[in-house]
């Protein structure tokens, strides 16, 4: 939300200054998040450089902090007295991905390893954007638009929430996640600065449910995800909104008001019958952080729900690449970046490692300059593919950009099987004046 960058407040613990500043390089080397994982010892592989531990270096028989798995020995050890290590393809000689990730579940499970092509991690690697999907997840935006506007309205004003109604929309878009994902996923790239709230909170409620997909949630409670997203942000409208717009820095008193919004959306939900106490829970706590330095109570770690810490992670990266008033939009690869930076201090770390995994190098609806310097937009990422999705080129108009033709960049390779088109640089959503909202519609068109 609006103070995720820690630019509202200068002297709040939120996001240190070092991972504020990132370049919009236009060099096609993979950010550090695309370079590690973490895993299970029993599928690191010879070659695989290990860079961190579940354990301090010390409690190792190894020399410095990273190894180099170069023997059956080293691996073994790794097996026998690690529950989890982190590998760094950068820095390793096999360059093959891993097999397995970290998952967590609203109990705290870690269920076992299955496929990773089919596993749900990897449904945004499977999926791609067409008419069918984008017509279908279109009507469910627009209805869950209706009802955010409805409950920020009925909020605002102090009327009857008509949260029922919200969850229905829900779990009909829930429903549907496994069909209609990537094009659900393109329409959260849509970002409206005049529109920002509901907006937000929409797409807040569709990453929730994605991510809760992606870590073998079960259906009710992939639910809860997306009803969570949606309310978990009221709050604000109760608030000064001379606060919550201004462009400079907040005063300390400023600050704690904008702070309150947390509990005084838990105390209002609170009141309603329709709202389960985790959801509320996860209104309360969305700002609370694993090293006990967020708000409104200071919790630590495990006293935080898993539903409270999956709502803070897509809040984060909703804010982050969206524009506001105080500073503009980041890159997905920038938000994944603070993401990655802040696993284990502003949000859990196995949620933002399945996070990172689950949206990819790039995800459908990402806007993208190729090497050619032309514009276009994803709409299927390829397994170990990053550089060469399928793309719809941006064709310039008299009032912008218009859809162009589908473009298959891993079909564009030179005799020899050089990349002949590949990714250039990720732009942040709306750069260039590209409206995602008439892509979206041109999709629907042509």
């Amino acid at each position: 939300m609006v103070e995720w960058l820690g630019l509202r407040n200068r002297g709040a613990p939120l996001i240190e200054p070092d991972v504020m500043i990132h370049s919009q390089s236009s060099t096609p080397v993979g950010p550090l998040w695309e370079n590690q994982s973490r895993i299970d010892p029993r599928h690191v592989q010879m070659g695989h450089f290990v860079a961190r531990l579940d354990k301090p270096w010390e409690d190792s028989p190894f020399m410095m902090q990273g190894v180099l798995v170069d023997n059956e020995d080293t691996k073994l050890w790794l097996v026998r007295h690690c529950a989890w290590v982190v590998i760094d393809l950068e820095r390793s000689l096999n360059k093959a991905p891993p097999t397995s990730h970290a998952r967590i579940t609203p109990g705290g499970r870690q269920p076992s390893d299955r496929d990773a092509i089919t596993h749900p991690v990897n449904i945004l690697r499977r999926a791609r954007v067409d008419r069918k999907t984008m017509k279908a997840a279109l009507r469910g935006y627009i209805a869950l638009d209706k009802q955010a506007r409805r409950l920020i309205k009925a909020f605002a004003e102090g009327g009857q929430l008509d949260v029922h109604t919200a969850r229905s929309v829900v779990k009909e878009l829930s429903s549907a996640m496994e069909h209609n994902l990537a094009a659900m996923v393109w329409l959260t790239r849509i970002k409206q600065q005049d529109n920002y709230t509901a907006e937000h909170c929409i797409n807040v409620a569709i990453l929730a449910m994605g991510l809760a997909h992606a870590l073998e949630w079960k259906q009710p409670d992939i639910e809860l995800a997306g009803v969570a997203g949606l309310l978990h942000d009221l709050g604000k409208m109760k608030l000064d909104t001379s606060i919550l717009n201004k462009v400079e820095q907040l005063t300390p008193e400023e600050f704690e008001h904008l702070k309150s919004h947390a509990l005084v959306g838990y105390e209002l939900l609170s009141e309603d019958p329709d709202v389960s106490e985790n959801i509320t829970q996860a209104v309360r706590d969305h700002h609370e952080r694993p090293d006990g330095h967020g708000y409104p109570h200071g919790k630590h770690g495990a006293e935080i729900s898993p539903l409270s810490s999956l709502v803070a992670i897509v809040d984060a990266y909703d804010a982050i690449t969206s524009h506001r008033v105080y500073d503009a939009a980041r890159s997905h690869h920038e938000a994944l970046g603070i993401l990655w930076q802040q696993r284990g201090k502003q949000f859990d770390k196995d949620m933002v490692e399945v996070f990172i995994q689950f949206m990819g190098w790039v995800t459908p609806g990402t806007l993208v300059r190729l090497s050619n310097n032309q514009l276009a937009i994803v709409v299927q990422a390829k397994p170990g593919q990053r550089l060469l999705p399928v793309v719809r080129l941006l064709d310039p108009s008299n009032d912008g950009y218009a859809l162009g033709e589908t473009c298959d960049l891993s079909t564009r390779l030179t005799p020899e099987g050089d990349m002949q088109l590949r990714i250039a640089q990720v732009l942040p959503d709306g750069a260039e004046g590209v409206d995602m909202v008439r892509m979206s519609a041109d999709y629907i068109a042509r």
